[in-house]
Parts: C-alpha cells; structure tokens; sequence
C-alpha cells in the first residue's frame, strides 16, 4: 500500500503543476515518450507505457483536441497512425520538467544523496523482480 501511497501521491501534485496547462501527469508521460521518440504508433506508446491500446487511444485523443499532438498516417502502413508532437508542445516542456524536479525534491526532502540511490536501486530491483514474474508467468499461459 505504501508504493500505491507514494505514487498516488507524487501524481497528484504532478496534477496539481500541470492543470493550469489542461494536462494530466499520464498525459505528460505520453508527451514525454514523444519527446524521446516522437512519430510512434499508439500501438509503440502502449507497449512503453504498459498500458493498454485503448486507454493510449483516449488519451492521444484529448491531448489531439486540445492541440498538444496530431496523427498522421503512416507511410509504410497506411492503417497505422503515428502520434506526432505539435509546435505547442515547445511551451509546456519546461514545465513538466520543472514539475518533475519539484516533485522529486519533495519526494526525497530529508534523505542524503546516498539513500536516495540506495532508494532507487531498490526500486529497480523491486520493479525487475515483479517484471521477471509477469514475464514468466505469460510464458506459462495455455496459448502463449
């Protein structure tokens, strides 16, 4: 309950940073995959984000509505749309990055630089034992 309690948190103030821009955190996640790769398909952004095809459908629509993203037609398979960033984004980089910052300073407040990379590489352990399991546990479904 812990780990949902921190994350939980750490997004809602996430929220609370981005609302002036009409964004929500999973909404500056998605972005912020763009930003490394932009042009990928929804397909590609569920995959990296572990989310579902259908939730990355509807948040690629209202990040299109409101003009932070649009979809063009793939040239090598016309029935794949890549998720392309728009000259809006430019303005609001910075504050998801300022936000992140501010985020991860109040997260880590009180801890020495040392337990905070003893924190992380916890979590990492903590994150590829968990996915090592998922991972085996697909193997082992009838049909896979």
């Amino acid at each position: 309950m812990l780990f949902n309690d921190v994350a939980r948190f750490r997004g809602i103030l996430f929220d609370q940073m981005l609302q002036p821009d009409g964004l929500t955190h999973v909404q500056a996640f998605v972005l912020n995959h763009l930003y490394k790769d932009n042009g990928l398909t929804q397909t590609e952004l569920s995959e990296r984000m572990d989310i579902g095809t259908v939730t990355i459908s509807g948040l690629v629509d209202r990040l299109e509505a409101n003009g932070w993203v649009s979809r063009k037609t793939d040239e090598k398979d016309r029935r794949a749309k890549r998720i392309w960033l728009t000259d809006k984004v430019g303005s609001i980089r910075k504050t998801m990055f300022s936000g992140i910052d501010e985020v991860n300073d109040l997260t880590f407040d009180g801890m020495s630089d040392a337990e905070i990379v003893q924190f992380i590489d916890l979590l990492k352990k903590a994150k590829s034992n968990l996915s090592d399991k998922l991972g085996a546990n697909a193997k082992n479904r009838p049909g896979a």
